[in-house]
């Protein structure tokens, strides 16, 4: 009877526990279970909007999107993620070790999907999405990938895309971008990532307990991203890289007037569709690279201006009435300030110059002179007022330069007066500079974006005068004209019959001795300015060779009637 009892009380304990909790799951956490079923039966599958076209302004087609497959793995969904890789190894043509190795770099949190390969046939990602069900945990996904028909052309301006890493995609997910979603990360596709991404769609679709769709209850249709109209022209642009060859350096091609960006080019350059690709090597290579390519040297980069300083120090001298068109300086061929000598490129000397002269031989004893009568005081006022030392109001990635403000000694002013010394510009200040000398003495503010979505964008910012007079920029623009027109001017190599070019020189000593920045600045045609010009040849010896020799291709190229 005792016995009897005792089993009468276990399970009497046993159906009150029971009872507990069921009305703990039913009542209490009932809400919360029925919520997780739900999510059990419905899955949305997402779809990619396309991004935004980016063309130039033509509208030759710079960045586009195609369709492509990626295959991942949801931690959480699979036991055994070896399985998937020895599944997928064939189909890809990748080893399994290769494919082991990407799962560990994309992986992050149990529930995002870690990419195990990218840009899949569409015919090998139809097989694996049939063999999907069989397999949990395997994902097939399609995809729009970016695309930049013109390879290496204006990648940094352009700039390139990347998926969001595990510690931004708390934050940008606020956004509406997924893990697995590319962003903006330089360039044109940095600053107008929100626009070119476009808004993504989806299904929701029930299924049963094997994973199997059984209806759609709802579709949003994905919207395309807007397309964006660049102020470059193309060919121009993959002209002036051409000329570079492999030659690093830099040129920004200018609209006097308004300030468009007609050619921005950085070498060397990269290949933005690796970043988003498989091929992690290649970048790997772009980040270690000594060469740098991923530094926008139009913009990021600074520099000596050398010799190109001389327009801002004559045409200062100019203004504030201590020489003439017509002053003559004699050049022996060196200048001693106190205990130290200064030499002129010519060691034998120049002899006796006009302004005119000195701007075309690019005499440094005779900008010395110059500068010493100018004094520290107004030559810094002239370069700042001429945005030495600050930007340029370019929207992206810019460097301001450097302009030395301590006290300078006498030499060191002589030094300043010819561009060197502590002072860093960068080759879009240099093209904003000589589009002041060939609109008259404006400045504007270089842009490069004329229409978002089908809606035009003007240049929001007003020029700003500089105060120059016009007697002091025809007298240097005359000296100009001669540095490219004269068979003894250092920029002859720029004469071309079919336009008339005005140009100056620059030859920017460096820390590597024996090594110097060629540069050459200017306008074409010198009777109705429509292009304005910077090329830096970095280590590229003189100015009056390579930088020269592309600024002839650029005025050539801009000869025949186009509208800029």
């Amino acid at each position: 009877m005792s016995r009897l009892i005792r089993f009468q009380g276990f399970w009497v304990v046993a159906f009150s526990i029971l009872t507990l909790r069921l009305s703990y799951l039913q009542i209490l956490r009932g809400g919360h279970y029925r919520r997780l079923a739900e999510q059990n039966r419905l899955r949305l599958v997402s779809e990619q909007a396309p991004r935004g076209l980016i063309v130039d302004r033509e509208g030759r087609v710079l960045a586009t999107s195609q369709t492509t497959f990626r295959i991942a793995v949801v931690p959480q969904e699979t036991r055994d993620p070896q399985r998937i890789f020895a599944a997928v190894s064939p189909l890809v043509h990748q080893p399994v070790e290769a494919l082991q190795r990407e799962y560990a770099r994309s992986r992050s949190t149990p529930y995002m999907p870690a990419t195990i390969a990218s840009r899949v046939p569409k015919e090998v990602a139809i097989r694996l999405e049939e063999e999907r069900w069989r397999t949990p945990g395997l994902l097939v996904r399609q995809e729009m990938a970016r695309r930049y028909p013109g390879g290496n052309c204006a990648a940094h301006l352009l700039g390139y895309l990347s998926q969001p890493t595990a510690e931004e995609w708390p934050l940008l997910k606020h956004y509406g971008i997924r893990p697995y979603d590319l962003v903006g990360r330089m360039g044109i596709e940095r600053l107008f990532d929100e626009a070119l991404r476009g808004r993504s769609g989806g299904m929701m679709v029930e299924v049963n307990h094997q994973g199997r769709q059984v209806r759609m209850l709802g579709r949003r249709t994905p919207q395309a991203g807007e397309k964006v109209v660049l102020t470059i022209d193309a060919q121009l642009q993959s002209l002036i890289e051409q000329a570079f060859g492999t030659q690093p350096g830099a040129c920004v091609v200018l609209n006097p007037e308004t300030g468009a960006v007609l050619a921005m080019v950085s070498q060397p350059a990269f290949a933005p569709e690796a970043f988003i690709g498989p091929d992690r090597n290649t970048v790997q290579g772009f980040l270690t690279d000594a060469s740098t390519p991923l530094l926008n040297r139009a913009t990021v980069g600074t520099y000596q201006p050398g010799s190109i300083a001389k327009l801002i120090t004559a045409i200062a001298a100019l203004e504030h009435g201590l020489i003439t068109p017509s002053t003559v300086i004699h050049c022996p061929g060196s200048l001693t300030i106190g205990d130290r000598t200064f030499r002129c490129w010519n060691r034998d000397g120049h002899g006796s110059l006009t302004l005119a002269d000195a701007v075309m031989q690019s005499c440094n004893v005779y900008f010395m002179q110059v500068g010493r009568r100018l004094g520290v005081s107004r030559l810094r006022a002239a370069m700042e007022q001429a945005g030495l030392s600050h930007r340029t109001g370019w929207p992206m990635e810019e460097q301001s330069g450097h302009l030395p403000q301590r006290r300078l000694t006498e030499g060191e002013v002589a030094l300043l007066s010819i561009g060197q010394g502590e002072l860093l510009v960068t080759v879009v200040q240099a093209a904003v500079i000589a589009s002041a000398f060939a609109n008259g003495g404006w400045v504007a503010e270089p842009w490069v974006v004329s229409a978002i979505g089908g809606h035009s964008v003007e240049s929001r910012v007003p020029r700003r005068r500089l105060g120059w007079s016009a007697a002091s920029i025809r007298a240097v623009r005359g000296g100009m004209q001669a540095v490219v027109r004269n068979p003894a001017g250092t920029g002859h190599r720029a004469f071309t019959e079919a336009v008339s070019i005005a140009g100056k020189t620059g030859t920017a000593q460096t820390h590597v001795p024996g090594r110097t920045h060629g540069w050459f600045v200017g306008f074409c045609p010198v009777e109705q300015p429509r292009a304005a010009l910077a090329v830096m040849a970095e280590y590229g010896g003189s100015g009056g060779e390579l930088p020269t020799e592309i600024a002839r291709h650029i005025c050539e190229y801009l000869a025949w009637p186009r509208q800029i």
